[in-house]
C-alpha cells in the first residue's frame, strides 16, 4: 500500500490497524502537530489511539517515547498514560513505507482540560501536581535520544531569533525583544547551575485529561510524549505555567496555584524560582515565533496555530508584570521569604533600637492607636467615611474620644474604604480589592512636620494626583551597605514639600523633609502621613503601591515590612484578628450543630453596606441571601431610628407605649381590611408557630396540608409542616397529620403548562383535603410560602393560591400565607406576596 501521501484517510488507518494489530473498528481523525492521530473504537467498546508519523521519521524518537511511558508504568506512576500496544509480531511499533512509523496505544479516558471552564484553583494545583509527579518519577530515567537539540526546549529559546523576521507587527516585535533580553540577562547565566532531567515537556491543555467532578476538577491522565527532552527540570513547571496562564485574567494567580501543586510533589530550589518567570516567557516566545513561521510554511495546519493568540495575549499581560514581583510571588508559594532582602532587613532592624530620629515630633504629644479595619466598631458605618468631610470628622472624633493629639496604626490592616472600584483588580474568579494597608499612618488635626529617620538620599518625588491617591510623595533611599539598600516612602504631603527637595539631594538623620498636607492637595484624605518601608521599588520611582490584595499579603508585607520600630510604642493592644479557621473551630466547640454554615469555604462576614456584604478581607459580595435587611445594609433611616430608640428605651409589650399602636396601624394599612389584628413576635418561626396554634384553636383540627420542599421555621410545629426539613437529610418523612402536595413549579415540576399550571397544581391541595376526610378527619389548614424560598425561589403560577385556598376554605380550614422571607415589600408590585395571586 502507498503511504507516501502526507494525509491518510480513515479507511486506510482502519486497514493498517487490522493488518498490523488485528484490531477493527470505527476510526475518527484527531488533531496533532507532528503525528497524524486517530481514535479507534472496536465493536466490543475497546478504545485505542492510532498514531502515524510523518515520512522519514527517526525511529529512535518512537523508541524513546515508548521507553518513557514504560518506565513510568514500571515505577507505579499514579496517573493514566497511553500504554503501548504491541503489533501482532510483538513489536512496539511498525515502520511503513517512507519510514513512517505506525503505533497503537490504549486510549486514555477523560476530558481534555481545554474544555474545562471555569478553571478552579483545584484544577491548577492538580496541573502542578502532575508535573511534580513527572519530575519525581523521571528523575531516575535517561535515554540517549533525550539529549537532542529541540525547538520546544525553553532553554534554547534564543535559537528562535533567526525566525524573528516572520513577525511584522511592531508591538509584537517589542514584546519578543523584551523577553529575549529578559531571558539573556536573568535566566541564561543561571542555567548551568540548575538541576536537569528528562522532562515530559508538554503539559498543555490538549495533552492533559481530567475527571468530571463539577466542583473539583482534577487531572487524571496525560497523553503525547513526543516533546520529551533532557533539559532543565524547572522547564517542566515553566511550560505548565505558560499554558495555565493562557486566557486567564490573572496569569500570575494561575501560575502560583500550579507552582503550589508542583512543589507539593517535587520541592523547588530558590535558584530555580529565580529563573521561572523568564522561562515561562521563553516557552511562549517559541510558540509565537513558530506560529508566525508556520503561517507561511504550513498554512493549512490550523493545529500549529492553536496557541498563537492566547500566547500573544499572555506575553502582553506578562509585559506589564514586574519580573521581580513574579519571583517574589513564586517564592511565597513555596514557603520561602518572598523578598530575600527582608531577611537582611530583619537582622539589621534588631540592632537599630532607638537609633532612629522621630519621623514627626512626638514629644509632649498624646498618642493612641486607631483601628480603621473593615470590622472596626470604632470606625463604624460607611457613612463615617463616605466623603472627606465625614471621614475627617470621624478621625477627629476618634482622637477626641481617646484624648489623643496623634493617632497611629494601619500597618497590615484590612480597610473598608479601599473597596471601591478604584482599588479593584479583575481576578480569575471575579473582582478582588487592594484593601491591605502596607504602611503606618500618623493621623492628626494639627500641622505636622516630617523628618528623615536616617541619613539618605531623595530617590523619588512626585505629585500622585487624583482622589484617594498619595498626592505629593517623597521617597528616600537608605544605603546601609553595598549589599543592602532600602527605601522609605512619605505620602499625603503638602505640595510645597516637593519644592523643598530634589532628586539626588542628600538628607541627614533628623532633617526636616516635608509637611503633612491638607485635603484636597494630599489626595483628598483627612490629614495624615503615610509612612512605608520598601525593600524593592519594582522599577517605580515616585510612586509605589500603598495597598495590596489580601490574598497576596505574604509577598507585600515582605516587600514592605512593619514600620513599628520607627515609632513610639503604643501600649493599647489592637483587637484580636480571628481567622476563618479559628472561628470554625470555636463554633464547633461552643455552638449547637443546628447553626449551620453556608458554603464549602465559609465566609467571614464583618460588614454590610447597601446591597453588599464584606468579608474580613473587605471583599465585596452582592447580597442575594439575607432576607432581613431588605432595604439594604446600613440604611440611614433604619440605623437612625434604631439608635434613637435604643438610647431611650428597649423593653417589651407588657407596658403601654404609643409606638406599638402606631406600628400596628402602619402595618394594617398595607393589608386587606379583613386582616385587622396584629400579633408581634420575635422571629419568623414564632410567627408560623402562632399561626399553626390559631389553626388548631379555630378548627379543633391538627391535620395540615403543606407544600413539597417548603420551609416554615425551626420550632416543633413548624418543622412538622416543613418538607424541606422532614424530607431532607436527617428527616423522618412527613408526620401522620401532614399531607404534602407537589411543588408548584411549572419549569421542572409535574405540569409545564404555565397557562393552566396554577389550577392543575391546586387540584393536589383539593385531593389532599379529600384524603384527610377519607381518614375520618377534617383539614385544619394549608400553609404555603407566597414565593417558595428553599424550593428554589419559585414564583407561584397564576391562580394557584386562589384555587388552593378555595378547596381549604370549603372544607372549613384556614390558610396561612408564609411571608417571612418574601413579604413586607419584597415582591415588587405588591406589598405582600399573596397579593400577587389575587
Amino acid at each position: 500500500m502507498d503511504y507516501s501521501t502526507l494525509e491518510l484517510s480513515e479507511s486506510t488507518v482502519q486497514n493498517l490497524a487490522d493488518e498490523y494489530y488485528g484490531i477493527t473498528g470505527a476510526v475518527t481523525r484527531l488533531a496533532g502537530e507532528v503525528d497524524f492521530n486517530f481514535y479507534l473504537k472496536t465493536p466490543d467498546h475497546k478504545e485505542y489511539t492510532i498514531k502515524i508519523s510523518r515520512p522519514n521519521t527517526d525511529s529512535r524518537a518512537i523508541e524513546f517515547q515508548n521507553e518513557v511511558i514504560n518506565f513510568l508504568l514500571a515505577n507505579q506512576f499514579p496517573l493514566q498514560v497511553p500504554r503501548v500496544v504491541r503489533t501482532k509480531s510483538k513489536e512496539f511499533f511498525q515502520v511503513l513505507q517512507g519510514n513512517r512509523v505506525l503505533r497503537c496505544q490504549q486510549w486514555v479516558r477523560g476530558r481534555v482540560i481545554d474544555e474545562v471552564n471555569p478553571r478552579s484553583a483545584i484544577l491548577f494545583e492538580s496541573w502542578g501536581n502532575i508535573c511534580g509527579l513527572l519530575s519525581l518519577h523521571l528523575s531516575g530515567f535517561d535515554h540517549p535520544y533525550a539529549h537532542r537539540e529541540y525547538k520546544w526546549n525553553p532553554s534554547l529559546c534564543l535559537n528562535q531569533k533567526v525566525n524573528r523576521h516572520f513577525i511584522s507587527d511592531a508591538e509584537q516585535l517589542e514584546l519578543v525583544d523584551y523577553f529575549w533580553e529578559l531571558f539573556e540577562t536573568k535566566a541564561l547565566p543561571q542555567l548551568g547551575s540548575l538541576r536537569k532531567s528528562v522532562n515530559y515537556n508538554d503539559a498543555h491543555e490538549l495533552n492533559l485529561l481530567s475527571d468530571s467532578e463539577p466542583n473539583s476538577v482534577r487531572i487524571t491522565g496525560l497523553i503525547d510524549f513526543g516533546d520529551a527532552i533532557y533539559t532543565e527540570t524547572i522547564n517542566e513547571l515553566a511550560i505548565a505555567c505558560a499554558y495555565a496562564g493562557m486566557r486567564m485574567y490573572d496569569p500570575l494567580e494561575a501560575a502560583m496555584q500550579v507552582i503550589r501543586g508542583y512543589h507539593q510533589n517535587f520541592e523547588l530550589e530558590e535558584k530555580e524560582l529565580a529563573v521561572l518567570f523568564p522561562l515561562i516567557a521563553a516557552r511562549l516566545l517559541i510558540t509565537v515565533v513558530n506560529a508566525a513561521k508556520n503561517k507561511q510554511v504550513e498554512p493549512e495546519n490550523q493545529y500549529l496555530l492553536i496557541s498563537e493568540a492566547p500566547a500573544w495575549d499572555l506575553l502582553t499581560k506578562m509585559r506589564a508584570i514586574s519580573p521581580a514581583l513574579a519571583h517574589y510571588y513564586f517564592r511565597e508559594v513555596c514557603g520561602f521569604e518572598p523578598c530575600p532582602t527582608k531577611i537582611i532587613f530583619d537582622k539589621w532592624i534588631v540592632g537599630m533600637k532607638d537609633e532612629f530620629a522621630s519621623i514627626v515630633d512626638f514629644q509632649n504629644q498624646r498618642m493612641a492607636g486607631l483601628d480603621l479595619s473593615v470590622g472596626s466598631l470604632d470606625l463604624g458605618s460607611n457613612a463615617n467615611f463616605k466623603n472627606i468631610h465625614s471621614f475627617r470628622k470621624t478621625i477627629s472624633g476618634l482622637l477626641e474620644n481617646k484624648s489623643a493629639d496623634i493617632g497611629l496604626g494601619g500597618y497590615g490592616e484590612i480597610r473598608p474604604f479601599y473597596s471601591s472600584d478604584a482599588f479593584s483588580i479583575e481576578g480569575n474568579n471575579g473582582s478582588n480589592w487592594r484593601t491591605l494597608h502596607l504602611a503606618m499612618d500618623v493621623w492628626s488635626d494639627r500641622e505636622l512636620a516630617v523628618y528623615a529617620p536616617l541619613d539618605g538620599m531623595v530617590f523619588g518625588m512626585k505629585n500622585n494626583e487624583g482622589a484617594c491617591n498619595y498626592g505629593p510623595t517623597i521617597i528616600l533611599q537608605h544605603k546601609v551597605s553595598d549589599q543592602f539598600i532600602f527605601y522609605t516612602l512619605y505620602g499625603h504631603l503638602s505640595t510645597d514639600s516637593l519644592k523643598e527637595v530634589f532628586i539626588g539631594m542628600q538628607v541627614e538623620k533628623g532633617q526636616r523633609i516635608a509637611t503633612v498636607g491638607m485635603p484636597p492637595e494630599n489626595g483628598n484624605w483627612p490629614p495624615h502621613l503615610h509612612f512605608q518601608i520598601v525593600l524593592d521599588l519594582l522599577g517605580n520611582e515616585g510612586d509605589f503601591p500603598g495597598v495590596a490584595l489580601p490574598e497576596r499579603s505574604a509577598t507585600w508585607l515582605s516587600l514592605s515590612p512593619d514600620p513599628a520600630p520607627f515609632f513610639p510604642k503604643i501600649e493599647e493592644k489592637p483587637p484580636k484578628m480571628w481567622t476563618p479557621s479559628e472561628i470554625v473551630l470555636a463554633r464547633k466547640k461552643y455552638l449547637g450543630k443546628s447553626l449551620s454554615i453556608s458554603y464549602i469555604e465559609p465566609l467571614h462576614i464583618v460588614r454590610g453596606y447597601m446591597q453588599y456584604l464584606y468579608d474580613s478581607s473587605a471583599r465585596r459580595y452582592l447580597d442575594t441571601v439575607n432576607n432581613v435587611p431588605h432595604v439594604g445594609h446600613q440604611h440611614p433611616g433604619v440605623v437612625e431610628a434604631a439608635q434613637r430608640q435604643i438610647e431611650l428605651l428597649n423593653t417589651n409589650t407588657r407596658y403601654l407605649h404609643e409606638n406599638l399602636i402606631l406600628y400596628a396601624e402602619e402595618l394594617l394599612a398595607t393589608l386587606p381590611k379583613e386582616l385587622s389584628v396584629v400579633y408581634f413576635v420575635n422571629s419568623g418561626s414564632e410567627a408560623n408557630e402562632l399561626a399553626l396554634r390559631m389553626v388548631r384553636a379555630y378548627t379543633g383540627q391538627k391535620e395540615m396540608v403543606a407544600v413539597e420542599v417548603g420551609y416554615h421555621g425551626n420550632t416543633g410545629g413548624c418543622i412538622s409542616v416543613s418538607s424541606y426539613k422532614f424530607d431532607g437529610k436527617g428527616g423522618k418523612g412527613a408526620p401522620p397529620q401532614t399531607q404534602v402536595v407537589p411543588i408548584p413549579d411549572t419549569y421542572r415540576g409535574l405540569y409545564r403548562d404555565t397557562g393552566k399550571g396554577g389550577i392543575l397544581f391546586a387540584k393536589h391541595v383539593g385531593k389532599a383535603v379529600e384524603n384527610i376526610e377519607k381518614q375520618g378527619h377534617r383539614v385544619g389548614g394549608f400553609i404555603c410560602e407566597s414565593i417558595l424560598s428553599c424550593g428554589g425561589q419559585i414564583v407561584l403560577p397564576d391562580g394557584y393560591l386562589k384555587e388552593a385556598y378555595q378547596y381549604v376554605h370549603a372544607a372549613g380550614g384556614l390558610c396561612i400565607a408564609d411571608e417571612v422571607q418574601v413579604g413586607l415589600g419584597r415582591v415588587g408590585e405588591s406589598f405582600w406576596g399573596f397579593e400577587l395571586q389575587q
